[in-house]
């Protein structure tokens, strides 16, 4: 749930790929299937860039779109598919992004130029473990994230990638304010790690010496998120904790604070569903 505060980035090529694989999985799996689509508007405060001691308001519209049949459940940020309805295993390809960082932050950045947005795309895996404590569902999980940095005119960059390993725990069905939350370790490739807290020489000063970051462990994520439904209306409060102690980068002048917390909320509009099980 992060986007360029430039315009609703990728959410609409997201929602046309939705409505394809919709229609590709055929009128079979469209028979058992339900479906919901709508606009949806966040607003959240995150750090001005990852490691920033400055906050920003966030804010920005996005298409929605839930596809759920017995084996395939797709989400205006993510595809995933089980083998069947009761299998412990399911496979999914995923979607994020961060904000960008405009030139002239008044933080670490002062005199570098801005950072663009950021697309990360890739494939993860989850495993429902047996024990359910008192209802809850657990969940392990791993994912893989390839990023690009998107300049202008939809312009694409590769500069790395990123895995996480993860543990997710969800309420029991049926709860009216389902809760879920993950947490786990993060890693990512030089590329990522430089993009955000390298210093190239032609940028150092006396305040701020130039920095090569290295690939590697790069902090602990904790999400959590708790939505809600109220007619045609979905609510969402959604928050993320970092904790970049120990990180390869560490000794990188811009990272100036070792937790940051993004918190924001969300509300959609549901005017798109199907007749069954919406």
């Amino acid at each position: 749930m992060f986007a360029s505060r430039r315009g609703p980035s990728w959410g609409a090529l997201r929602l046309g790929a939705l409505v394809f694989w919709t229609l590709a999985l055929g009128s079979g799996a469209a028979r058992a299937a339900h479906y919901r689509g709508g606009l949806g508007f966040a607003l959240f405060l995150a750090p001005a860039y990852p490691g920033s001691d400055s906050e920003h308001l966030f804010a920005y519209p996005y298409p929605y779109w839930e596809y759920e049949s017995p084996r395939w459940h797709l989400h205006h940020d993510h595809l995933r598919a089980q083998w069947s309805r009761h299998s412990p295993l399911s496979v999914g390809l995923g979607a994020n992004g961060s904000p960008p960082a405009a030139a002239g932050t008044p933080d670490a950045r002062i005199g570098m130029p801005g950072l663009d947005p950021t697309f990360a795309l890739g494939p993860d895996v989850m495993v429902r473990l047996p024990w359910r404590p008192r209802g809850w569902r657990l969940w392990l999980g791993a994912r893989t994230r390839y990023r690009w940095a998107m300049g202008p005119g939809l312009r694409l960059a590769p500069i790395g990638s990123s895995a996480s390993a993860f543990l997710e725990s969800r309420t029991p069905r049926g709860r009216a304010w389902p809760f879920v939350v993950s947490f786990g370790p993060v890693f990512r490739s030089r590329g990522v790690n430089a993009y955000f807290f390298g210093v190239q020489p032609a940028y150092a000063t006396a305040g701020r010496p130039a920095y090569a970051a290295s690939g590697g462990y790069a902090g602990l994520r904790l999400t959590a998120a708790v939505t809600t439904q109220a007619g045609p209306f979905d609510f969402a409060i959604f928050g993320r904790y970092r904790n970049y102690w120990g990180a390869t980068f560490a000794g990188s002048p811009l990272l100036k604070a070792s937790n940051t917390l993004l918190f924001g909320v969300a509300v959609v509009w549901v005017f798109i569903r199907s007749g069954a099980g919406s």
